[in-house]
């Protein structure tokens, strides 16, 4: 995979970025709650890379019984053959046929090859390519029910008490095999959504916010590297942490990686590229491929996040701002697009002081969903008191971001104090 044993250069990175002496994880001698961070970065990392294991397995139990299916449903058509009730081959025949219609021949010839399935967008948008596969479970259950019903008028028109024994139980083999292949498509399609499901999982620890600190993005760049060949799920969230450490190169390389194969995250990948190029500065690349994520899938709530960013890397505010207040309707991503929003007023608030009411309604309601605020919370509330010039609350919120602080994290808030005294001449 192009990130594999890349975070270990984050740090050279890092020294780029913000000029300070880099150190691993393991020796950068910061706190146990520093640490901590870190580790339940990586514990959840680590929990879903196994999750997706398990689930990729049931990929090859699946071609497994394809072929198994596959071999008996020749078998069947042969015995069927020699059965001399005209009627009942028709029958089944047609059935046969409304099998194909439902994609199986397709969808488990797919399996049969052994290509990762190509499974639809996040559940929370209507738009995109995750109505593919909503579409065609829809299609699936229909046509299942025509099939009993098919089935049930064929033994009611053919009564198989007119065949021998023999007859009667290649029949039934027959009618068994095509019930199965129907059952696999079925399941085959439940594991197509489950797939689907994977980049939301990641997406909390991708620092969507900007957050994390150069122990946590190497942290979570060493998992990332390990993960399964297939996961672009994995691939996406390493790109995303790679942009954020500032190597935009390997970040990019990485999304050409993932484009060059249809998968259900086209559209995310695509503004995400988006996202790389504005920040190398190839301003007519970057709206051009964002244009193409619009088109391909504008209503997934990734995408909307990711275009967000981008209007804000562009002094865009109303976009920006647009975008995260949808996002605070989806209740996975609430949280942090109100979060967003703080720092949005809280940048207007220089020029409108008005803005910083706004910051501190979307803080608080932020901190409300919080089950244990941890110092970015408190980072938040602090930038939302200080943009309304509640200085008091503000020195409060800071000092307790401080005291959760790693290091790094410690320098963010001091910034954040510095810039205060110019609010307050």
């Amino acid at each position: 995979m192009v990130y594999r044993s890349l975070h270990a250069v984050v740090a050279f990175a890092w020294v780029l970025l913000v000029g300070s002496p880099v150190a691993l994880p393991q020796d950068a001698g910061a706190k146990p709650d520093a640490k901590s961070q870190s580790g339940a970065i990586v514990s959840a990392l680590e929990k879903i890379q196994k999750e997706f294991a398990k689930h990729s397995e049931k990929e090859k139990e699946m071609q497994d019984k394809y072929s198994a299916i596959e071999s008996r449903l020749k078998k069947t058509e042969e015995e069927l053959r020699n059965i001399n009730v005209q009627g009942m081959q028709q029958q089944l025949a047609a059935m046969q046929a409304s099998i194909q219609a439902m994609q199986v021949n397709a969808g488990l010839r797919t399996l049969a090859s052994g290509t990762p399935g190509n499974p639809g967008g996040n559940p929370n948008t209507g738009n995109g390519s995750n109505n593919n596969v909503v579409r065609d479970f829809a299609q699936m259950q229909l046509m299942q029910n025509r099939f009993l019903q098919n089935l049930d008028a064929t033994l009611r028109a053919n009564d198989l008490r007119q065949l021998d024994a023999n007859a009667q139980a290649t029949v039934r083999r027959r009618i068994e095999t095509i019930q199965a292949s129907v059952q696999l498509q079925q399941e085959w399609l439940n594991w197509q959504n489950e797939t689907s499901q994977f980049y939301g999982r990641y997406w909390p620890w991708s620092d969507p916010e900007s957050r994390y600190s150069r122990a946590e993005l190497e942290a979570a760049l060493g998992v990332l590297e390990k993960g399964h060949d297939n996961d672009i799920s994995a691939k996406l969230a390493a790109s995303n942490l790679l942009a954020r450490s500032g190597m935009h190169a390997q970040a990019l390389t990485l999304i050409e990686e993932i484009l060059a194969q249809p998968t259900h995250l086209q559209g995310v990948a695509t503004m995400e590229k988006a996202k790389i190029l504005a920040l190398l500065d190839k301003d007519k690349e970057s709206k051009r491929a964002l244009q193409d994520a619009i088109k391909l899938d504008k209503g997934n709530p990734y995408l909307r996040w990711i275009r967000a960013e981008i209007a804000l890397q562009q002094n865009q505010d109303a976009v920006a701002e647009t975008e995260w207040r949808y996002l605070t309707t989806i209740k996975s991503m609430e949280k942090e697009a109100r979060r967003s929003l703080v720092m949005v007023h809280a940048n207007r608030s220089k020029k409108s002081p008005g803005e910083g009411t706004k910051a501190i309604k979307e803080a608080k309601t932020a901190m409300e969903l919080e089950s244990v605020p941890d110092w970015y919370s408190h980072f938040i509330m602090a930038t939302a008191y200080g943009a309304g010039r509640k200085w008091d609350a503000a020195n409060e919120s800071i000092d307790q971001a401080i005291a959760m602080a790693d290091e790094e994290q410690k320098e963010r808030c001091e910034k954040l104090k510095q810039d205060w005294e110019g609010l307050k001449q």
